[in-house]
């Protein structure tokens, strides 16, 4: 009985190690409230900005979702340089 629970936890931590392993892909687009997550803006601030187009998003049903591209536009926006 010892042997097959040892084997097993060895192949639970093959298991866990091969799931570190696999890379995912990279994010392309956020829900409104991942949004609001990653900024630390509010989710109805969020809400407000895509309903009046000053955050670009893609209608997905009766969702939106911000495509990453227009998140970091939106974000490099407000970036203001020092005056040399």
């Amino acid at each position: 009985m010892n042997a097959i629970l040892t084997a097993l936890k060895e192949i639970l931590d093959r298991l866990t190690r091969l799931e570190k392993a696999v890379k995912q892909p990279p994010r392309t687009a956020w829900r409104p409230r991942e949004v609001a997550d990653q900024t630390g803006i509010g989710y109805e601030v969020i809400l407000d900005l895509i309903k009046s187009g000053a955050l670009g998003s893609v209608p997905a049903g009766r969702l939106h979702v911000v495509p990453d591209e227009e998140l970091k536009r939106f974000l490099a926006r407000g970036v203001k340089s020092e005056a040399a």
